[in-house]
């Protein structure tokens, strides 16, 4: 539930400083997580895992998607943006995406470290913002 007892609105996931309208509005009308947990401290195994459902010994992301380390998922894996694709709903990632192989993690719209520089698509908040627009196809708040 969104707000408090002294009648000011927190944020989706109750941050009382950062004041999140859009991603209020747009919690109120999605599924939102409240508690995740992974079996992996390690960011791309983590990812392979929330976006598959599987754990690291399922799903083939054992390690680091670095080019030295070369770890992916398994090529038969079927991924949200997969799964979703067949619903004809749209997907999207900003930011960094460090999980492979790309066509198991195929998203729609794709702005990320593998196409841009990182400082730009993951550490430089008015570009990402940009970028949420462009998804969302408008160029207003």
């Amino acid at each position: 539930m969104l707000g408090d007892d002294v009648g000011f609105e927190t944020s989706v996931y109750n941050n009382s400083v950062c004041k999140t309208p859009s991603l209020n509005r747009l919690a109120k009308r999605s599924v939102t997580i409240k508690h995740g947990y992974t079996s992996v401290s390690s960011c791309s195994p983590s990812r392979a895992a929330l976006l598959s459902g599987l754990p690291s010994h399922q799903n083939g992301m054992y390690g680091l998607h670095h080019s030295v380390h070369h770890f992916n998922s398994f090529d038969g894996v079927k991924s949200l943006p997969a799964i979703l694709k067949t619903a004809n709903i749209k997907t999207g990632i900003i930011g960094k995406k460090h999980i492979g192989p790309d066509y198991v993690y195929k998203f729609d719209y794709e702005e990320t470290n593998e196409n841009n520089d990182m400082l730009q698509c993951a550490r430089n908040v008015t570009r990402m913002k940009e970028f949420v627009r462009e998804f969302f196809g408008n160029g207003s708040d």
